[in-house]
């Protein structure tokens, strides 16, 4: 009964077919060259190159008859199946995410026992793992979405078949061996079709499908725990909310993509807030029956793309919107070759370029398609598993490097699989370049032309090889600050260190141009300069050194200090301390301060009350009148630059009017 609502759920039909069809644009005559493409070489970065940035730029020769290219790096064999959960009747409604070092972690259901589990990989093909029965309370685990919070935990929504409930798992480690399992929502039968994601606080965001109300919506929890949350309907006109995808903007909005069965329409909610208490609905596909198993991601700009199934043509069709809001999508049809498209999966390159995954339900092929650029105009389809009705609800997830990682359920089998590629298409491009290399590492690399007739390797076979030694990484100068004065003879330079770094040297100079000598500190992070000269500015920058060359702080931005010493120490003159029979207009007067800009007074009864400090400029004296009569006054003079302030030796002056 399970396995039959898991087909009727998500629309497979099952068929017949014989091999592969390749095509690199909807609607265009399979290719059918009897030669495969012709021997080519690669061109950069030369053998056994050491590569000084974090990025290179791989470069071949163009081949004969190749009607697209792909390169792998480092793991370089051919495409992985591999079942990695065999007992039982198990995988199905499979979600994957990667951990930072690029490792699967999958949410199933288990429909043997019922459960909801989750697989933790080892390597990239998961050839070692860790799997934990996550949720065992019941029929759980249909309809799985996961995603790791900051710490790399997972987080997976999921559908309580047995009360029709829609639940989270939260993980407290890596492999979740302690979690929580809250009920989000039992208002009626609710829970199917979940997607979810993190905000950047890692707080949960569901979208699914109101199965009781046939609508659209959406829970935000109220911390990572989701120890409480605020369910609330998001689209309710018509039957609404089928095959919902979610994603979060920058900002933490969520932007959600689903099926109108009503009106066999693709659907975007783009919500106000977090909360979407208000949210915009835009109709992004009504041509003919169009936007089951919709599958949604944002550009880096937030820019909505989705894939979908279009049953009128019986092909996976794809959306990309012209801004946030989706007032004027490019539609354009992937593949129509077949009964093609059902649960498809989309994820975005690093370059916003369409990456998606689909059933080929006429062949029963797992399906390819990699977009070569963002808006798709040309792409390359491959078949990913062809074992006979291989696939079921896949999902993918790309590598930092853009290879695609995808988890599906074999239904022919019972079966959980995994598809690894580590070959990435380059279109008809004969260059690409890879970001994210790590210093002190050995990467191989190799390209290979494709036709439908078959690959050639380039170099006839032979890899090459790169070795990334990066230069130290930026790092800032500390003190003194840009533009800083100085008031000391001596001043200490101090910066940040810099990763990667052997040692470091500093210049010191009168100007700019000047600041050519360097001098080494090894690996200290300081030097120390003396006897510098009053109302000067000197410049001063440092440099990180390693064998692979220098990185100048600040971006190569010198800075600059003055040195002002204080005002020079000085006396007061008149009148003379413990001065009697003063008069009540008293002149104050005191000598000059070498580098003095200006000099303050202060005068008052009590040495304490001295602090009301009165400028004069530059002058070395001031009349002070309505003094009391036979009342003691003290009064001080202090003297001050950019530099600081000299008070005026002797301590306060003391004074006493006449009778």
């Amino acid at each position: 009964v399970v396995l039959a609502m898991l087909l009727m759920l998500n629309n497979v039909f099952i068929m017949t077919g014989d091999g592969v069809v390749y095509a690199n644009d909807v609607g265009a005559t399979t290719s059918t060259k009897s030669l495969s493409p012709g021997a080519f070489g690669k061109t950069a970065p030369a053998n056994s190159a050491t590569v000084n940035n974090s990025s290179v730029t791989l470069t071949w020769g163009a081949s004969a008859n190749a009607d697209s290219y792909e390169y792998c790096i480092t793991n370089c064999t051919s495409s992985i199946v591999s079942t990695i959960a065999s007992t039982g009747n198990i995988g199905a409604y499979s979600s994957i995410a990667l951990t930072s070092a690029g490792n699967p972690v999958i949410s199933y259901y288990d429909l043997t026992d019922g459960d909801l589990k989750v697989m933790v990989c080892n390597n990239a093909t998961c050839t070692s793992r860790t799997t934990t029965t996550v949720d065992s309370s019941g029929d759980v685990g249909l309809y799985t979405s996961i995603a790791l919070t900051s710490n790399g935990y997972p987080v997976i929504s999921y559908y309580d078949n047995t009360n029709q409930d829609l639940k989270l798992a939260v993980c407290n480690d890596a492999v979740c061996t302690s979690k929580t399992t809250p009920t989000i929502d039992s208002t009626g039968n609710v829970g199917w079709n979940t997607s979810l994601a993190l905000t950047a606080s890692n707080v949960p965001v569901i979208s699914y499908y109101d199965a009781t109300n046939e609508d659209l919506k959406l829970a935000v929890c109220d911390n990572p725990t989701c120890t409480s949350s605020s369910p609330v309907s998001i689209d309710r006109r018509g039957s609404v909310g089928w095959y919902s995808s979610l994603a979060l903007t920058t900002s933490n909005v969520p932007v959600i993509s689903y099926y109108d069965a009503t009106n066999q329409d693709l659907k975007l909610a783009v919500c106000d807030a977090i909360a979407c208490t208000s949210p915009d609905i835009w109709m992004v596909d009504e041509i003919g029956s169009v936007g089951q198993d919709t599958s949604l991601a944002l550009t880096t700009n937030n820019v909505p793309v989705i894939s979908y199934y279009d049953e009128d043509n019986s092909g996976v069709k794809l959306a990309v919107c012209d801004a946030l809001a989706c007032t004027n999508p490019s539609l354009t049809i992937i593949d129509s070759d077949g009964n093609v498209g059902l649960s498809t999966s989309l994820a975005l390159t690093s370059a916003n370029a369409p990456v998606i995954t689909y059933v080929d339900s006429s062949n029963a092929y797992l399906k390819l398609a990699v977009c070569n650029d963002a808006a798709c105009t040309s792409r390359t389809i491959s078949t990913a598993d062809s074992a006979a009705i291989a696939s079921f609800a896949p999902s993918l997830a790309l590598t930092t490097g853009n290879v695609p990682v995808i988890s599906y359920f074999d239904y022919s089998v019972g079966d959980l699989k995994l598809y690894y590629n580590p070959w990435f298409s380059t279109g008809t491009n004969t260059s690409v370049t890879v970001a994210g290399l790590v210093h002190n590492t050995t990467y191989s690399w190799q390209v290979k032309a494709v036709n439908s007739a078959g690959s050639t390797l380039a170099d006839g076979g032979s890899s090459r090889q790169f070795t990334v030694d990066l230069k130290p990484a930026t790092f800032a100068k500390t003190s003194p600050a840009n533009n800083a004065v100085n008031s000391l003879t001596t001043v200490t330079l101090t910066w940040a260190g810099s990763t990667r770094a052997t040692s470091y040297e500093y210049c010191f100079a009168l100007t700019q141009a000047a600041c050519t000598t360097w001098v080494s500190t090894g690996t200290r992070t300081t030097a120390t300069r003396t006897r510098l000269a009053h109302d000067t500015t000197y410049y001063w920058q440092v440099r990180a050194i390693n064998d692979a060359g220098t990185t100048l702080a600040n971006g190569g931005q010198n800075w600059r200090f003055k040195v002002v010493l204080p005002p020079a120490v000085f006396a007061k003159t008149s009148p003379a301390n413990n001065a009697v029979n003063q008069p009540t207009t008293i002149t104050l007067t005191w000598a000059a301060s070498a580098r003095a800009t200006s000099y303050e007074y202060c005068i008052a009864q009590t040495q304490a009350a001295c602090t009301n400090w009165r400028s004069v400029g530059i002058k070395r004296t001031v009349t002070v009148s309505g003094l009391n009569k036979n009342k003691i006054y003290y009064w001080q003079v202090r003297a001050k630059n950019a530099g600081g302030i000299t008070v005026a030796s002797g301590g306060f002056g003391k004074f006493t009017t006449a009778r």
